[in-house]
């Protein structure tokens, strides 16, 4: 964990409201944006992520100190999905597209690099739609939120061997999907 981090947490810990919104400004929409892949329901989600850090402001005085302040909340935020998903019996499946943050789009140039993006995007996301939950669970976690292997066995409380053992299955199984895709569009496009 950096030492901002450590700081964050510590202040945080001890009841600095401004600390308390650092973390709600800083690890919001990562939150939100993992706990889509669990839930479509946006509401729900956003339910989920601001019960999360009610509860951790609740509860602040008696956290330990987190080794890595992001898998930590990611594994809450997990965990609090599937405490509800028992509860609610509401689990669905991984939404079909996974929406980036929007950008400022006044300029051409900027206007070109979002389209180019939303159809690579496009892409991977027909491609993605063809693995398992757990599969794309493990692309996400590795690829959109850089976490390392040893973070992923910690959040899903599986060994290192078998996140690397998911990972390597999930991108062999994408290849597979993404060729036929890109033979696809090449005859369609030309």
């Amino acid at each position: 964990m950096s030492e901002d981090d450590t700081i964050l947490w510590q202040a945080f810990r001890g009841g600095d409201r401004k600390a308390f919104e650092t973390l709600l400004k800083v690890y919001y929409r990562p939150l939100f944006h993992y706990g889509t892949k669990f839930v479509k329901d946006r509401d729900q989600v956003n339910d989920c992520v601001q019960d999360l850090f009610v509860d951790l402001w609740e509860r602040r005085m008696y956290l330990n100190d987190a080794r890595n302040l992001k898998l930590y909340l990611f594994s809450a935020l997990r965990n609090l999905i599937f405490k509800e998903k028992k509860r609610f019996l509401y689990w669905e499946e991984i939404p079909d597209k996974w929406e980036e943050p929007v950008t400022d789009t006044y300029t051409e140039k900027r206007i070109i690099t979002e389209e180019t993006h939303q159809e690579k995007q496009s892409q991977v996301q027909k491609t993605l739609i063809h693995l398992t939950k757990r599969q794309q669970e493990i692309i996400h976690l590795k690829f959109y939120e850089e976490l390392s292997n040893e973070q992923i066995a910690v959040l899903l409380d599986i060994t290192r061997p078998a996140v690397a053992n998911l990972l390597f299955q999930a991108i062999r199984a994408f290849r597979l999907h993404w060729k036929p895709l890109l033979l696809v569009l090449y005859y369609i496009f030309n």
